[in-house]
């Protein structure tokens, strides 16, 4: 349910009428902006060209990646983010863990509740994994690649030297940046 955005007050005591109606319009300004930030806004940074994104991997090793595909979309209502992504290479100089640059800022947690689903195409993920997971790091920019397997914990996903590609959907709430 959302709340409406407006508010209308339609009867004025007579003799008090400039009073009543700053009184008014102040009223419905406040309540505009509660509706406003209960309701959200979907909005888009100008930096993501109306809710593109250019997803790109990162190498804890500092290596570097040669892409054939980068799509990425993200929506954003208030402080909630979604984004999915599709980032395919051809080659890749990396030697560390894999993350992906994330378009907002996470929000500061004790834990790691925002956990998003990835399809691998051509990634080995290791002996005996089987799944990967993309987990938005509180207070960063960043969701780490983490794999599994059958009666094995998660761990972060060693980054790919071949092609690959890597496709998902991530949800979490993001930190104001204006």
């Amino acid at each position: 349910m959302t709340l409406p955005t407006d508010i209308n007050f339609s009867r004025i005591e007579e003799g008090n009428q400039k009073d009543s109606m700053e009184l008014i319009r102040e009223l419905q300004d406040m309540y505009e902006e509660v509706a406003q930030n209960v309701n959200g806004f979907i909005r888009n940074s100008n930096e993501i060209d109306q809710a593109n994104w250019t997803p790109t991997l990162t190498d804890t090793g500092g290596g570097t990646f040669s892409y054939s595909h980068q799509v990425g979309w993200s929506v954003r209502q208030g402080i909630f983010t979604q984004i999915w992504f599709d980032v395919r290479w051809n080659s890749s100089t990396s030697s560390g863990t894999l993350s992906l640059d994330l378009p907002y800022r996470v929000t500061l947690s004790d834990q790691n509740p925002f956990v998003g689903v990835v399809q691998p195409s051509i990634v080995n993920l290791g002996a005996g994994y089987s799944n990967v997971v993309i987990v938005a790091v509180p207070n960063t920019y960043r969701g780490e690649f983490q794999v599994t397997g059958n009666n094995i914990g998660y761990t972060l996903l060693n980054s790919p030297t071949t092609v690959g590609r890597l496709a998902g959907y991530l949800s979490y709430i993001g930190i104001e940046d204006e």
